[in-house]
């Protein structure tokens, strides 16, 4: 019985090709129009809400990255200082001295979170530039991609220089805080950034410290203070210790009772709450008309 699986080879038998089958097996699979093979297409890696990073997604900088553009989407209140050489034993003095001044503003008994949220970050000064330009430039965009994606590289690598460009040079750092609270800003000022002499009884190594330390400006971020994206502005040290002498709210609120105390607040109190009044009044007369509650009552 013959196989007819396999292909017979006797007529070719005075051929000069020597090996005669594999005319044969290629004839077999060689793909023609009438069967063609067909490929699947390629699978993505990457799903299309999540595209890859410019840079290898575990890369140190592509993390230090993500980290400093959230730090500036998130923080409302940022000061910009240049640390000279300070050694670690000196850092953590310093940061004690600010742990136990920011302690004192609130009852032992009351969680303060602003203060728990007050962090001292030192930068890689070119990777945070970057993150700088993202969260300026980038975050207005329309159909934006994540921050460390190659299309936000693309568009923010010729972008014009940010504000905070020429005070990123050298050992630079940030205090960030998660609300403006002009107490709290006070209280690190005067530990970090004293405008005269330290105060007194803090610990050696910190008054040592704090010579090293150089405050350059403050960044004030519009997207999170005033919901605005990509409108922060730059304060001056000047600018900054003003905002620091601003009271709390409190305060501002004592201020202003006061204010409508001395001009008659009394008589405007009670005239904002006589239109209301004014507005039932006219309002349940009328309902009374159409009812006929109205008529009924004279009648009687």
């Amino acid at each position: 019985m013959t196989n007819l699986l396999v292909p017979d080879f006797t007529e070719n038998a005075t051929s000069t090709n020597p090996f005669p089958w594999k005319d044969a097996v290629s004839s077999i699979f060689t793909p023609t129009v009438a069967n063609p093979i067909r490929a699947d297409p390629p699978i993505s890696l990457y799903p299309p809400t999540q595209p890859p990073s410019h840079r290898a997604a575990d890369a140190r900088k592509t993390q230090l990255h993500r980290s400093y553009l959230s730090l500036l989407r998130s923080t409302p209140l940022m000061l910009v200082f240049q640390h000279n050489n300070l050694r670690a034993v000196e850092w953590s003095a310093i940061r004690r001295e600010i742990a136990t001044a920011l302690a004192k503003l609130t009852p032992a008994d009351q969680h303060d979170e602003v203060a728990e949220h007050i962090k001292i970050t030192m930068l890689r000064t070119q990777v945070f530039s970057s993150a700088v330009r993202v969260a300026e430039f980038y975050d207005t965009v329309e159909d934006s991609q994540h921050g460390t994606s190659r299309d936000a590289y693309e568009k923010t690598k010729k972008q014009k220089k940010h504000a905070l460009a020429p005070l990123l040079t050298g050992p630079v750092g940030v205090v960030s805080f998660p609300a403006v609270s002009p107490a709290h800003l006070k209280t690190v000022m005067d530990i970090m950034f004293p405008a005269g002499k330290p105060i007194r009884g803090m610990a050696p190594l910190a008054t040592s410290g704090l010579q090293k330390l150089i405050l350059l400006a403050a960044r004030v971020d519009g997207h999170v203070a005033a919901a605005q994206i990509g409108q922060a502005q730059v304060l001056d040290s000047e600018k900054v210790r003003w905002v620091s002498a601003l009271p709390g709210f409190e305060g501002l609120r004592g201020q202003l009772v006061a204010i409508l105390q001395s001009v008659g607040g009394g008589e405007l109190v009670r005239s904002l709450e006589s239109i209301p009044t004014s507005i039932v009044r006219t309002l349940d007369g009328h309902r009374k008309v159409l009812s006929g509650e109205l008529d009924g009552e004279k009648k009687e």
